[in-house]
């Protein structure tokens, strides 16, 4: 069934239409009013041989829940069934959160364009977003969004569709589970679509439900806000993933860099990206070996081995510290403020190219860099040098607009302009201001924060913060919300406190707030992998990470400042979730034993994976969900997160 074929069937509806005085309102013809204005109207569409009946209940004046309830009047081979809201209303800006943001035109990547491929709607299992079957919409007057349930098991599954017309917009939910008219299998890649095939006997019967939630539109995009409330309330379950001792992974952390990261080739001394797998072992990767920041983290690994020796004494954490800064130190500034940002480039003769998030976090870490160093008793203004070199090079290069640029050649000429991924040179312009209070520092900074954050609330999306990729993303989000959270400490706007908020809820869009259901013998199920809490990559990577875990201690300051306790839940959520597959030393997966503190990078909760084109989702083979590529950058993190929160107790 194709969406040009889509009709409305006559509502079998409750005797007594649901009624309130003000809200949402539904009468017995199917229409959805709100405050008395007409919103739009129910339509379901079925199988021949299947009837139905609606029940609608109130949950409040702003959401009400929509079951529909389908019975087999005779026995049925291929049962399905669609059913929608159909906001009447032309829709300016539309969303399926973590899948597709207002269409995802924007970049170059080759993911998903549009609500339809060849005239035909794209169908979304609910495993892709973050709210089961979440769809949202903006019309005149009124913002809409419509999720599902948490489905129980296969056979409960469903799909979701956006589907904007000239004058009205669907919100659709489709039983059983689907994807057309292409299923989108790997980045940039795609495989004949699917369906799942479900016969009812006479007799049988199958529900399906839809929340609706409708509040008047608002500026910038804010009013999701409100069905991303209900929806951490009402189905973020209190099972988070098992709270593991932040000693012990702390431990296991400093193990896993020292024991199974550290390299020295040449003159090389630091970290490798991470342990990729060869056959039947584990080695350091091959190829792009050595990063400063993204996904190597050499900087950040320092300063974290720095604080092991400054805990608990041991003389190793600190000579392999000192080592790979001084190493980095020596080797990539630039006279013109840059610095090499890939180690590789100095080994192997390639030309150096630069990018914004690198150096942003290079800067960050050596401020860092330098506090630690000094309490472990060694001097290094040439760490203070590299940071400020890189802040003087951004500010240098701003634009009128306020804009830093994506990245640099090494003769300082730029490679691209636009993109959000600039904004990771705005965190560390504030920490320049903190610390030498000059005032270039600052007003950089607030030109860039006007940009990006600008940039934010107009388009309703980031960009390109992965950088593997070209496209809407959340991790360049991050810069944003920081910078926010640091004006409102520097300048006491409010302004900033609410637009720390409002990004907030963006990143939001892309964090699992329930635990997906797998079979019997998926990967997921055999090690107990909690779902909630993690973040899905991007537009055109569907799979989860752990990427979050950075901006935990921004959700407990934004907790504490806003008196909203939701940032706390989540925060708690996000970082169970990122100690979850942590090696002890004799974890195996997919036959191998991992060495101890690695975690691999990627998890895939849906019907997407890397590299070939893969079977259908109903074929019967059950997928590998759990990657053995065992970056540095998830520990990492997780020893920067414990750094800060230590420091905020």
């Amino acid at each position: 069934m194709t969406a040009r074929n889509f009709f409305c069937l006559s509502l079998l509806l409750m005797p007594a239409m649901l009624s309130c005085q003000s809200g949402l309102r539904c009468g017995s013809d199917g229409v959805v009013t709100c405050d008395g204005e007409e919103l739009g109207r129910l339509e379901a569409v079925c199988a021949p041989g299947i009837v139905y009946d609606l029940e609608v209940s109130r949950e409040d004046a702003s959401c009400l829940r929509l079951e529909w309830n389908f019975k087999a009047e005779e026995d049925v081979d291929s049962a399905w069934v669609k059913a929608a809201f159909v906001h009447g209303s032309p829709v300016s800006w539309w969303m399926i959160p973590s899948v597709s943001y207002n269409g995802n035109h924007w970049g170059r990547g080759l993911e998903p364009k549009g609500a339809e491929e060849n005239g035909v709607f794209r169908t979304w299992s609910y495993l892709r977003t973050p709210v089961p079957g979440a769809v949202y919409s903006e019309g005149r007057d009124f913002a809409v969004a419509s999720w599902g349930d948490v489905p129980e098991g296969e056979g409960n599954a469903y799909s979701c569709s956006a589907e904007p017309c000239d004058s009205i917009f669907r919100h659709c939910l489709l039983w059983p589970e689907q994807e057309q008219p292409s299923y989108y299998v790997s980045r940039d890649r795609y495989a004949e679509p699917w369906a799942r095939c479900i016969s009812l006997k006479k007799g049988e019967s199958h529900s399906l439900v839809m929340y609706l939630c409708v509040s008047p539109l608002e500026k910038n995009h804010a009013a999701y806000r409100h069905f991303l409330d209900r929806a951490w309330a009402k189905i973020a379950p209190e099972d988070y993933a098992p709270e593991v001792d932040r000693e012990e992974i702390r431990k296991l952390g400093v193990r896993y860099f020292k024991e199974s990261l550290w390299a020295e080739e040449d003159c090389f001394r630091g970290f490798s990206i991470g342990l990729q797998r060869y056959g039947d072992h584990f080695e350091q990767r091959h190829r792009n070996r050595y990063e400063s920041g993204w996904c190597g983290q050499n900087i950040s690994i320092s300063n974290s081995l720095l604080t092991d020796y400054l805990h608990c004494g041991d003389s190793s954490s600190l000579e392999k510290a000192m080592a790979c800064l001084d190493c980095w130190a020596e080797h990539c500034p630039l006279e013109n403020g840059l610095f090499i940002t890939h180690f590789d480039s100095i080994l192997y003769g390639k030309e150096p190219l630069m990018d914004a998030c690198n150096l942003g976090t290079t800067a960050m870490n050596y401020f860092e860099a330098y506090d630690l160093a000094r309490k472990c008793g060694f001097e290094r203004e040439n760490y203070l040098d590299i940071a400020y070199g890189i802040c003087d090079f951004a500010l240098a290069h701003q634009d009128g607009r306020g804009c830093y640029a994506r990245g640099w050649k090494a003769d300082g000429s730029m490679i691209v302009r636009d993109g959000t991924v600039g904004c990771f040179l705005l965190y560390p312009m504030l920490k320049a201001y903190e610390l030498s209070g000059k005032e270039e520092y600052l007003q950089s900074a607030l030109k860039a924060y006007d940009h990006y954050a600008g940039e934010l609330m107009r388009d309703g999306y980031t960009t390109a913060g992965a950088l593997d990729t070209w496209c809407i993303d959340k991790e360049s989000a991050i810069t944003i919300l920081r910078a926010a959270l640091g004006l409102y400490r520097i300048c006491g706007d409010r302004r900033y406190l609410d637009e720390a908020v409002l990004c907030s809820y963006y990143l939001s869009t892309w964090l699992w707030h329930y635990n997906a259901v797998y079979p019997e013998g998926d990967q997921m199920r055999q090690y107990d992998f909690h779902t909630l809490g993690m973040t899905s990559v991007s537009v055109q990577h569907h799979h989860l990470d752990h990427y979050a875990c950075l901006w935990v201690p921004e959700w407990y300051e934004l907790s504490r400042l806003s008196g909203d306790p939701q940032w706390a839940q989540k925060a708690d959520a996000i970082w169970r979730a990122s100690c979850q597959m942590i090696s002890d030393g004799s974890l195996s997966v997919n036959s191998l034993t991992r060495p101890a503190g690695s975690q691999n990078e990627a998890y895939f909760q849906c019907h997407w994976q890397f590299g070939n084109v893969f079977s259908s989702p109903v074929d019967g083979h059950l997928p590998t969900r759990i990657n053995d590529w065992l970056v540095a950058w998830p520990g990492a993190f997780r020893l920067e997160t414990l750094r800060r929160l230590e420091q905020a107790e």
